[in-house]
């Protein structure tokens, strides 16, 4: 009996061991699609980042917030670019809210297939304190299928957003997730 038992041990593995790699495999295959955004002609995302003061590279402000680019595959319409996040300085006051949006885009998108990416020139209408600042040079740029970046020309606005871009994934949890936020 104990030399059977010898004998199934390694049946025994490969059949506990497959049946805890089928379901991980399945998991992974279910996390690694965008369920967000399952068409190619709309990106939408969070945006998810910190700035610094243009001065410091440490974070001196918290963004978080929503972006949505849309019409990037058409022949005939310019892509739409529209975004809001909240911005909190690191020790949590001096809350308040930015939209950037009316998109305009100057040239054709740049691809570059060696790292994925494309990136929109143009310049947009973004949202300050005092009032909507029109034409700001605006650079995105979609980093492969899960992130992007947003660079805004500092000289127009004060260098409000610092010196670095402002970054976001290519993913909404209440999307993928929507327990989370209910």
């Amino acid at each position: 009996m104990n030399n059977r038992f010898h004998k199934l041990l390694p049946i025994l593995a490969i059949v506990l061991l497959s049946s805890l790699v089928i379901p991980f495999g399945s998991l992974h295959t279910a996390y690694s699609k965008n369920l967000t955004n399952p068409t190619d002609d709309t990106i939408s995302g969070s945006i998810t980042s910190n700035t610094n003061n243009g001065t410091s590279v440490d974070p001196s402000r918290i963004l978080g917030g929503v972006f949505n680019l849309s019409n990037i595959n058409s022949t005939t319409a310019s892509p739409s670019f529209n975004s809001t996040f909240y911005m909190v300085k690191v020790d949590g006051t001096a809350n308040h809210d930015h939209s950037i949006c009316d998109f305009k885009l100057a040239g054709q998108p740049a691809i570059d297939n060696t790292i994925n990416s494309t990136m929109y020139n143009g310049t947009s209408t973004v949202t300050m304190r005092e009032d909507p600042v029109n034409n700001v040079p605006t650079q995105i740029n979609i980093l492969g299928d899960h992130a992007i970046s947003i660079k805004l020309n500092g000289s127009v606005i004060d260098n409000h957003f610092g010196s670095q871009p402002i970054f976001g994934t290519q993913h909404l949890i209440c999307v993928e997730q929507p327990s989370y936020c209910q």
